[in-house]
């Protein structure tokens, strides 16, 4: 069996060294070997030794949401295998700004980290002027660990109860069909406005501060549509208080196998959930994201973590460093079309 040797291994750094010495002991005096032999060791030092210290993960957002729950689970089965704490700090405030903004400034040796969602790399940057960080350059992307879906859920006094039936509803009363979301701004609310463009219709956009205030109306039927994450709805769709009528990604949801996709019933390229990963300060050494990265796809794959997030509707995952920062690309070009069309602009 063949095999390749990572670039750090040895065999490659006593080659580098050998080279080194050579040309140094031809020019240089010998005080200038011994600083070139530090400097071969040195280089190898972050990689080896990483982590040698606490690390400080930052959830930009209260105890108890997703956001936490993430980065909680995935910050203790660090711990376990680094064998350093690995603690986590809740600094919500300013949609976020205030945690993301102490990580973009933090130094870049992977000792602070972000749990990050779009609110900080795409939606933030839509909504408002003044920003506490480079939402763009500001960070070095690990890994996205965890969708969430999108669901679009009805009251049951709809006469729709299919996405179809919902479409045509709006379209033969056209913007009288509110739908709710957690907020403006939030992936709900994007979701909508996402949805109106590609179906046609016209439906009201209500934000509340939070699920709780949505879930709570559209349960009374005060609001006709709720648009959301998979927590605190989905318990109610169990339960036959709301109907799901459809789930924003482009496949099903094993938790909830009875809720078609958008795209199923006849909407052409909708996709939409949310993600939440790690991100570390832009300049963080490759070898340091790779650790981690190495580290975060075993962690999403063991029964436990699997076990903490699908039951409820979310879908555990690993992705890339790469295919991280391609993703948060795609979807920062997609939602910033969306709200450019809605006529949202940053204030």
């Amino acid at each position: 069996m063949r095999y390749s040797r990572p670039n750090g291994a040895p065999h490659v750094r006593l080659r580098n060294l050998r080279f080194i010495l050579g040309e140094v002991m031809r020019k240089k005096p010998f005080h200038a070997v011994v600083a070139a032999i530090a400097l071969c060791f040195a280089t190898a030092t972050p990689a080896q030794t990483y982590p040698s210290k606490p690390v400080r993960v930052i959830v930009p957002y209260g105890p108890g949401g997703s956001t936490d729950l993430t980065g909680r689970t995935v910050s203790q089965k660090l711990q376990e295998a680094f064998g350093q704490p690995f603690v986590v700090e809740n600094k919500p405030g300013a949609s976020a700004q205030i945690g993301a903004a102490e990580v973009a400034k933090a130094a870049p040796d992977g000792y602070t980290l972000l749990v990050g969602a779009p609110q900080m790399f795409i939606i933030n940057p839509l909504f408002f002027k003044d920003m506490r960080y480079d939402a763009e350059n500001g960070f070095t992307p690990i890994a996205i660990t965890l969708l969430s879906p999108n669901y679009i859920l009805t009251h049951p006094s709809l006469p729709a109860k299919t996405l179809q039936e919902l479409v045509a509803h709006a379209k033969a009363n056209p913007g009288k069909l509110n739908f709710a979301s957690s907020g403006v701004g939030s992936s709900g609310h994007l979701t909508g406005l996402l949805l109106n463009k590609l179906a046609g219709i016209e439906m009201q956009h209500i934000g509340y501060k939070g699920s709780a205030g949505a879930v709570q109306d559209t349960l009374a039927g005060q609001v006709q549509v709720l648009i959301d994450q998979p927590v605190p709805g989905i318990s109610h769709v169990r339960a036959g208080k709301l109907r799901g009528i459809a789930v924003g990604t482009t496949t099903r949801v094993s938790a909830t196998p009875d809720i078609p996709t958008v795209q199923e019933q006849g909407v052409a390229d909708f996709e939409s959930s949310t993600w939440f990963g790690f991100w570390a300060p832009a300049g963080t050494p490759k070898p340091v994201v790779d650790r981690l990265w190495a580290e975060i796809q075993k962690i999403m794959k063991m029964p436990d973590v699997q076990d903490k997030f699908a039951p409820a509707g979310y879908i555990p995952t690993a992705i890339s460093p790469e295919d991280t920062a391609a993703r948060v690309k795609a979807d920062r070009e997609k939602w910033t079309r969306v709200a450019r069309e809605a006529g949202i602009k940053p204030e």
